[in-house]
């Protein structure tokens, strides 16, 4: 069933408007709202990617392959395959994630020729006030992308990720890499469904966790998956006081067949399933209104509940492709 998109605002964690607003929810929704693909300070970044950054940017690349190197066989040995498919493939967080550390920590005293050059350079335009941050977004409408922001420049460490014999590194002006952020969650939705071959449903099935887990994602090979449980989503949810997931759930209940279906698929969940589609829809809405943005105690279990149920499903339930 698609959702339909609906047009948002840029969610803000100091948005005075925010509902019931405490310093647990700022805290999450700052940090969970920090991964968004966007310029920041962008004219004085500028300037010091200019000074600094586009002069070295052979010697950059250099670095950054340099640092692939010596993690990848780390990761491989630690995690040598993500969704049955081997690593490199689906690890584009992960690898991060690595690099971003590595670069944030000191210097490698091993580095020499290129390498040490685009080490230097990125030193002096960390020191001179250059931003480097990791982001999650949309990439040129097709993928699930994290890369990271350094200046004005978009900085893929993990290219081969999707495409295994693509160069794993990728540095471009971040105004022409088409990287954009998630607006919604049928952004969310369309993206999934390019990218991994999910179809996404709302979660008319468990209301208690619709303000949180507003969708019901199904995978390629009929798998069913509470979420999106990731960071960035959680956060701009939240930060509209559950508007954005309300959105998702507002359109028709689910057909009672399919209703049907995916209730049997879930007896015996650890939390109380819907009697009826229209009963879920109207509960799952209802669960919006009335749930309280800054209770840190409801998020916490929300999530816990859902890794539950999430867990049984991973481990028990495959239905059919929905039609």
């Amino acid at each position: 069933m698609p959702l339909s998109p609906v047009p948002s605002p840029r969610p803000s964690s100091d948005d005075p408007a925010l509902p019931a607003a405490n310093d647990w929810l700022r805290a999450y929704t700052r940090h969970a709202l920090s991964e968004t693909p966007e310029l920041r300070d962008t004219e004085r970044q500028q300037v010091l990617t200019e000074r600094h950054l586009v002069p070295a940017l052979e010697a950059l690349e250099t670095l950054l392959r340099r640092l692939r190197a010596e993690l990848d066989p780390i990761l491989r040995d630690a995690h040598p395959t993500s969704g049955g498919k081997p690593y490199p493939l689906g690890q584009c967080l992960r690898i991060t994630e690595a690099i971003q550390a590595r670069l944030e920590a000191p210097a490698s005293k091993e580095l020499s020729g290129l390498a040490a050059e685009g080490r230097a350079a990125l030193d002096r335009f960390v020191a001179a006030g250059g931003l480097l941050r990791r982001a999650w977004g949309d990439l040129r409408g097709q993928y699930f992308q994290n890369a990271m922001i350094i200046g004005t420049l978009y900085v893929d460490v993990s290219n081969d990720t999707v495409v295994v014999t693509k160069p794993p590194v990728e540095i471009l002006p971040f105004a022409s890499a088409g990287f954009s952020r998630i607006s919604d969650y049928a952004h969310y939705a369309r993206i999934a469904g390019r990218y991994w071959g999910s179809r996404m449903l709302p979660n008319h099935l468990m209301p208690e966790l619709a303000p949180y887990l507003p969708l019901v994602e199904v995978s390629v090979d009929g798998r069913l998956r509470l979420g999106p449980a990731n960071r960035y989503m959680l956060g701009l949810t939240l930060a509209a006081g559950f508007a954005p997931s309300a959105r998702a759930l507002a359109g028709p209940p689910l057909p009672p067949s399919l209703f049907a279906g995916l209730t049997a698929a879930l007896q015996d969940a650890p939390t109380p399933l819907a009697a009826d589609p229209e009963d879920g829809r109207e509960a799952a809405l209802a669960r919006c209104r009335e749930e309280l943005a800054g209770d840190e105690a409801g998020f916490h279990a929300a999530l816990a509940a859902a890794r539950a149920v999430n867990t049984r499903l991973g481990q028990l339930v495959a239905i059919p492709k929905v039609a």
